[in-house]
């Protein structure tokens, strides 16, 4: 009897230092310089950087409109798009930590309450509709989502066809209809791997950097690579929105119709040689099914594209 007790104890703890993990508001870490203009829609930061640097002309016939992956922040594109002449607006995770050092952050008076659950992609999706209402105008408008961030573009056309209809998208080793995770990861982690989603994220934040860089889909490093990647146990507020974020992009992709390339002006898949995150042949196939993509299929990458090989991406502008 009184083993059960202690045994029933421990569970009972185990469970409420999970709660406390996973619903805790963590820190951020140090924020990085940003020169541009900062909007909260919700709850997503969005961010448009100076590009005062380029042609004035040039800059406002294009709006190109970026959506980073599952863990990833806006930096992910800030290197790859520094010089593609376009307006650019970088649209993060929601319940994410903002990236850069504070600034002003503004809330418009156009944007409407989501009503999609926080961490789902159709949250995310909303978002991305908002921003393209009420952002864009005649000119030529780009998407580029990257991993996750392709399947939240897929879904903003599946929730507003008519309004995307003439824009083009960049899916980037992205989540995609019927697609799946790299080596049977849905198995692995339904149910027991979602459950320690709290316990492995905060352990990664006590771990040396060195450490954190030790993993297969760092095959193809560099340093812009490693201090991006480097901080993804830090990027969400709470490690339930993380978990909710994984759990959601398995889901998506197996009820997400093929239909959903269909929304768009132009889709282009890139894939990498290899990924480590998302299962490239489920993506490929998944591609075949639909006459509106464009794959391209890449050497010497793995899932990062724009980090590790940024000129594949920029060919696309040229």
């Amino acid at each position: 009897m009184k083993t059960l007790l202690i045994l029933i104890l421990i569970v009972l703890l185990v469970r409420v230092i999970r709660r406390v993990l996973a619903n805790r508001v963590w820190p951020a870490q140090p924020g990085e310089d940003f020169d541009g203009t900062m909007l909260q829609l919700g709850d997503n930061l969005v961010c448009l950087p100076d590009r005062s640097h380029l042609s004035a002309e040039l800059v406002g016939r294009t709006t190109l409109i970026c959506f980073p992956g599952f863990l990833e922040d806006a930096r992910f594109f800030l290197e790859v798009h520094r010089d593609i002449p376009a307006r650019l607006i970088l649209i993060g995770n929601a319940n994410y930590q903002n990236p850069f050092r504070s600034t002003s952050i503004s809330a418009p008076s156009w944007f409407t309450g989501n009503p999609h659950p926080l961490g789902t992609i159709a949250h995310d999706a909303y978002c991305v509709n908002q921003v393209i209402e009420h952002m864009t105008g005649p000119e030529r408008v780009v998407l580029h989502g990257h991993s996750r961030g392709g399947g939240v573009l897929l879904e903003a056309g599946n929730q507003r066809p008519e309004q995307t209809s003439q824009v083009e998208a960049i899916l980037e080793a992205a989540v995609v209809p019927q697609g799946r995770l790299y080596d049977n990861g849905e198995k692995k982690l339904q149910p027991v791997g979602f459950y320690l989603f709290p316990f492995i994220f905060s352990l990664m934040r006590m771990l040396p950097e060195s450490s954190r860089l030790k993993s297969p889909m760092m095959w193809v490093t560099n340093a812009t690579k490693n201090r991006i990647v480097a901080t993804i146990p830090f990027t969400p507020k709470q490690y339930a929105t993380a978990e909710i974020n994984s759990a959601n992009i398995i889901e998506w992709q197996a009820q997400a119709g093929f239909e959903s390339y269909d929304h768009f002006k132009r889709v282009t898949l890139y894939v990498g040689e290899r990924d480590s995150v998302l299962c490239r042949t489920a993506m490929l196939a998944s591609a075949a099914q639909s006459s509106a993509v464009t794959v391209v299929e890449t050497a010497g990458t793995d899932h990062f594209i724009s980090l590790e090989s940024p000129d594949i991406i920029r060919d696309y502008f040229a």
